[in-house]
C-alpha cells in the first residue's frame, strides 16, 4: 500500500496551496476495480465568484468548475458547465442570476474540505465535500459530482454515485481518509476500515451498508458521533 503526500497549486486560486493524499485502490461493484484518491483541503479550500465572464471559465481542474459554477450570470454560461448542456442543466430563473450579479462574494463563496477522483469506466469523475455560505446564513452542506470529457470538466449526476456522494458528503475528512488512506492512529476509524475492507481494497457495497446501517433500522447514535460531521444536513 503506496501514499503519497503532494503540494498542489491550483492556477484559479493564486498564492493558495493545499496538501493532497492519495491512495490506489477501490472496489466499484464486485466486478469492477478503480484507482481512487482522497484529497484533504489543508486548510479548507475558499472558491469565491471571481470569474466576470464565461470565457475566464476554462474548467481544467474541478476546483475551477466549482468557481465557474458559483460564477455563471446567465443560462448559457449554466449548460456550459453541466454534462450534457442545455438539454441536461438546471434551467435558472431571472431572479437567480440578478442575485449572483449582485451578491457579495464574501459572503457567498464554497467552502472545500475534501474530494474523491476515480474513473467511471474510462471517464474521470471527482466528488467534492463543500459547505455553501450565502450572507449571513448558516453554511449548508453538499457534494458535487463533476467528470472530466475531452479535456473539460462538468458537473455531472450519475445515478450510480447519488449514495457515494451522500457518503462523501457526510462523513468527517479524517473518518473518510483513514477508511481510505489506512493510516488512522484513531481506534474507531480503523475499526471502520476494517468493516469495509477485503483484499482487493476499499468495497463501496460494504461501505454502503455499513452507513446505511447508522441511521436504519434504528438510529445509532453513538455510531453516527463517531463518523458523521455534525455539521452536514
Amino acid at each position: 500500500m503506496k501514499k503519497n503526500k503532494l503540494i498542489a497549486l491550483f492556477v484559479l486560486i493564486p498564492c493558495l496551496v493545499f496538501a493532497q493524499q492519495e491512495y490506489s485502490n477501490i472496489m466499484l461493484s464486485s466486478s469492477e476495480e478503480q484507482t481512487l484518491y482522497f484529497y484533504d483541503y489543508q486548510p479548507d479550500l475558499i472558491i469565491k465568484a471571481d470569474y466576470s465572464e464565461m470565457s475566464e471559465a476554462e474548467n481544467k481542474y474541478p476546483e475551477q468548475l466549482m468557481q465557474s459554477v458559483l460564477s455563471a450570470t446567465n443560462q448559457e454560461w449554466v449548460d456550459y458547465n453541466t454534462l450534457g448542456g442545455a438539454e441536461r442543466s438546471d434551467q435558472k430563473p431571472t431572479s437567480h442570476f440578478e442575485k449572483i450579479k449582485s451578491m457579495d462574494k464574501e459572503k457567498n463563496y464554497f467552502e472545500l474540505h475534501h474530494k474523491l477522483t476515480f474513473n467511471v469506466g474510462e471517464i474521470p469523475t471527482a466528488i467534492i465535500k463543500f459547505f455553501i455560505y450565502q450572507d449571513d446564513s448558516p453554511p449548508i452542506s453538499g457534494a458535487m459530482v463533476m467528470q472530466n470529457v475531452n479535456g473539460r470538466w462538468y458537473k455531472g449526476s450519475d445515478a450510480s454515485l447519488s449514495s457515494l456522494s451522500i457518503i462523501v458528503m457526510r462523513l468527517k475528512s479524517d473518518v473518510l481518509g483513514g477508511v481510505i488512506l489506512g493510516d488512522s492512529n484513531d481506534e474507531n476509524i480503523n475499526d471502520l476500515r476494517n468493516r469495509v475492507t477485503t483484499e482487493s481494497g476499499v468495497e463501496l457495497l460494504k461501505l454502503e451498508a455499513e452507513f446505511t446501517s447508522w441511521y436504519s433500522p434504528v438510529r445509532n447514535e453513538g455510531q453516527l458521533n463517531l463518523y458523521i460531521d455534525s455539521e452536514t444536513w
